[in-house]
């Protein structure tokens, strides 16, 4: 997996570290407050004992009084109070843990106090009014309450209860009573904090344990969906986003921007001679490339641009760009180009590729999706048949020629299934322009109107779009079958596209059209550019070598005005050099460059026993420098123009009515009888 997929993927994994902690924080607060509640309610369940408990005790002690003071309405009312002592001391063995108790009548005044020596009643309408026991004599319900003492190891906790005295059924005072209960509560906290633990190890395996397996299950759940869309979203080669993602982010951005100050760039980036490092590396340096690739035009965008990968070899930046700084779109697709001109070095090889950019921006060239995508890709369209290696903005005259480009395809197809397509011948002569030695067979074709269509238009498109292949086999089978017709001496020579050679088994094809034709094999000519041995050069030259040995010749086309090189010469025995017309242009003059270089080329071709052929003669100044160096044939409207089927029966039927008369003259020359003679011209 490439760095860019890797740092995305790391995304991921960070995210799903995000949803644990997302996940967990719930979990915590939900145990924080289970364990808060469990406090809670176990310090509400302490407090109600141990209120329950000093009440009974309290109720236990008023009975106690009842019981055992019979007089007990008159110490209330203020008499003496010797029997609650003496009561007191029988009962406080009974009840340990009372330290102190006093006694209420029914206002609230107090009437008896443990703590005065012999219990004597104050006696008299006391000040010390208490509303708490005037409340409980009303309501005839306890009152209670619970107080801390001290700190640490001499913290004290005292209960203060306060319960009707109750004889007969009816009130007759308030009873309050002071009791010691740090042992009670010591020893019931002490059993909370047994019984708190139990809950808590419950809370874990209740909570805890289920939520981690939760969590767990959840985080394996997102993590999947996040590489689940990951994989909807993204390339797994580059890291980038896909052709879906892509239109989906454009749309939302261009969507946004109609409402705040920016706008919307699109390019489209094709690869330059990519194909090529596919078919001579392999695939394995293919993939790296555009890895490095994906790489290097990260580095040269900014955070708010996004970068996509559409196809093979073609990749998309969306570059959002502000209203008044439209020159940073024109900027990006110089950087991009400038970027992808370096040289890659990858597994110690020097890669060089490059690339061409079509850029369109809104809303000048389109407000949708559509018309930005669309006006992009002609824009890419436009540079990669023009201007290759650089970068091109779309223009609207540039939708006139895609148009037309579209019309050739469907007049392409059209004129492949009706087979409306044309073969025309150009004479061959030898250098002295009097010998006619063959045909050149050139494809033409016309549009539905009659007007004639380039060759340089429609074969370059039919090419592109897989079309070749059937044009060329039927071209070669129509002009094998034509040349079946002329005489014996004369070859007919067909050119082939590259693009045969990557699709078909050509030496199967030329091997079945000579069967079916009938056509001597020496005869046939195959013309080749030096392209076709750039791409998988050892399987074009095994199949070049197969067709050779079928007995057809083999000429090298437009020789020195491609990649040539010698080694194509040495590696396979060419049986002709064509060159190239450019060569043709200032060839009379003295001194040229043109004519020391194709001098050069036919003394190399003597060397190699190669035929050279000089193509393009227009002027007979251009003629007389080609025969002054010694080459072999010529072609060129000085010769002859294509000739159509009409014509070339024309002029065959003149080079015979020529031949004739030649042998007529002969004859006279030998003294034949004239008779004979003009029966010879007659039958010619």
């Amino acid at each position: 997996m490439c760095p860019g997929a890797n740092r995305t993927f790391g995304g991921k994994m960070q995210a799903k570290s995000e949803t644990r902690k997302r996940g967990v924080l719930p979990l915590l607060i939900a145990i924080i407050a289970v364990t808060i509640g469990v406090i809670f309610v176990g310090n509400n369940a302490l407090w109600g004992m141990l209120r329950a408990d000093t009440e009974a005790n309290a109720t236990a002690w008023g009975a106690f009084l009842v019981k055992r003071v019979p007089q007990l309405e008159q110490v209330v009312g203020g008499k003496d109070s010797r029997q609650i002592a003496e009561a007191f001391l029988r009962g406080r063995g009974e009840i340990g843990t009372m330290r102190r108790f006093r006694v209420y009548d029914r206002r609230g005044i107090e009437r008896v106090d443990s703590d005065q020596v012999g219990f004597r009643p104050l006696g008299g309408e006391a000040p010390s009014l208490n509303k708490t026991a005037a409340g409980v004599f009303a309501s005839s319900v306890a009152a209670f309450e619970f107080v801390e003492h001290g700190n640490g190891d001499a913290r004290l906790y005292t209960a203060r209860t306060m319960v009707p005295l109750i004889k007969d059924g009816e009130t007759i005072g308030v009873l309050e009573v002071f009791s010691d209960e740090t042992a009670s509560w010591t020893s019931l906290q002490a059993q909370f904090r047994k019984v708190a633990m139990q809950i808590g190890a419950l809370v874990f395996l209740a909570f805890l344990l289920p939520g981690i397996l939760y969590l767990r299950r959840t985080g394996q759940l997102e993590f999947a969906a996040s590489r689940l869309k990951h994989t909807v979203e993204y390339d797994a080669l580059t890291g980038t986003l896909n052709r879906s993602a892509f239109t989906a982010l454009l749309r939302e951005q261009l969507s946004s921007a109609s409402t705040r100050e920016m706008k919307v760039a699109v390019h489209f980036i094709d690869l330059d001679r990519f194909k090529n490092i596919n078919d001579a590396l392999g695939h394995a340096v293919g993939d790296q490339v555009l890895s490095a690739t994906a790489q290097r035009l990260r580095r040269a965008i900014g955070t708010r641009e996004r970068l996509a990968r559409l196809g093979a070899d073609e990749f998309a930046i969306m570059q959002p760009f502000y209203t008044q700084a439209p020159e940073v779109v024109a900027q990006l697709g110089r950087d991009i180009v400038r970027e992808m001109a370096r040289p890659f070095f990858i597994e110690n090889s020097e890669i060089q590729i490059g690339a061409t950019v079509g850029y369109a921006s809104s809303p000048r060239d389109g407000r949708t999706v559509e018309d930005l995508v669309r006006a992009a890709d002609i824009a890419l369209a436009h540079a990669k048949e023009t201007a290759r290696g650089e970068a091109v903005p779309f223009d609207p005259g540039m939708e006139a020629q895609r148009q037309y480009r579209q019309r050739i395809e469907v007049r392409l197809r059209q004129a492949l299934a009706r087979q409306q397509f044309e073969v025309h011948f150009q004479p061959l002569y030898g250098v002295d322009g009097h010998e006619l030695r063959g045909f050149e067979a050139l494809l033409r074709l016309k549009d539905e109107d009659g007007t004639p269509i380039s060759p340089e238009v429609f074969i370059p498109i039919a090419e592109e779009i897989g079309l070749i292949g059937p044009i060329g086999h039927w071209v070669l089978l129509q002009s094998a079958r034509t040349a079946r017709e002329w005489p014996d001496d004369l070859v007919v020579s067909v050119n082939l596209s590259p693009m045969q050679f990557q699709s078909h088994d050509m030496p199967k094809v030329v091997r079945e059209v000579l069967q079916q034709t009938g056509l001597p094999p020496h005869r046939l000519e195959l013309e080749v550019t030096e392209s076709v041995l750039i791409t998988d050069t050892d399987k074009v030259l095994l199949a070049l070598r197969e067709i050779k040995s079928l007995g057809v010749s083999i000429a090298l086309d437009d020789f020195g005005t491609g990649y040539s090189s010698l080694g194509y010469l040495w590696s396979f025995p060419f049986d002709k050099l064509k060159v190239d017309k450019s060569f043709m242009k200032d060839l009379a003059v003295e001194g040229s460059k043109s004519r020391e270089i194709l001098a050069t080329i036919v003394a190399l071709g003597k060397v190699l026993d190669l035929k050279i052929t000089a193509e393009g003669v227009e002027t007979k100044e251009q003629a007389e420098v080609l025969r002054s160096l010694d080459c072999d044939l010529v072609q060129g409207f000085l010769y002859g123009r294509p000739l159509d089927a009409d014509q070339m029966a024309t002029l065959l039927a003149s080079r015979v009515r020529n031949e004739a008369m030649e042998r007529a003259s002969q004859r006279l020359r030998r003294g034949v009888g004239k008779s004979s003679i003009v029966a010879a011209l007659k039958s010619a």
